[in-house]
C-alpha cells in the first residue's frame, strides 16, 4: 500500500486527470453502441428491404465515427501512458 501511494504521488496530477477524460471519452461510446448491437442482433425482425438498407446506411456511420474516434482516444490514451511512465523513470535516474 505504502509503494502504491508513492507512485500516485510521483505522477503529476494533470497526467492523471487527462488519461481519466480520455477513459471517460471512450466510456461515452458505451450508449451507441448498443443501437449497433442491436441492429445486427436482432434476425427475428421481418424484413423490409428499404428499411434495412437505410438503417445499414446509418449503423455504417455510426461505426466508421465511432473507428475513428476509438483509434484516436486508444493512441491518446498509450502517448498519455507512455508519458507517465517515462516521467517516472526520469525521477527514478534523477533520484538515483
Amino acid at each position: 500500500m505504502k509503494n502504491s501511494a508513492l507512485c500516485i504521488k510521483a505522477v503529476p496530477y494533470q497526467e492523471i486527470i487527462d488519461l481519466r477524460d480520455t477513459v471517460e471519452r471512450l466510456q461515452s461510446w458505451q450508449e451507441p453502441l448498443v443501437v449497433l448491437e442491436k441492429y445486427f442482433t436482432n434476425p427475428n425482425t421481418p424484413i423490409n428491404k428499404k428499411q434495412v438498407v437505410k438503417d445499414y446506411y446509418a449503423c455504417s456511420k455510426l461505426f466508421q465515427t465511432f473507428n475513428t474516434e476509438f483509434n484516436r482516444l486508444i493512441q491518446e490514451a498509450e502517448l498519455q501512458i507512455t508519458t507517465i511512465g517515462t516521467q517516472k523513470k526520469l525521477e527514478h535516474h534523477k533520484a538515483v
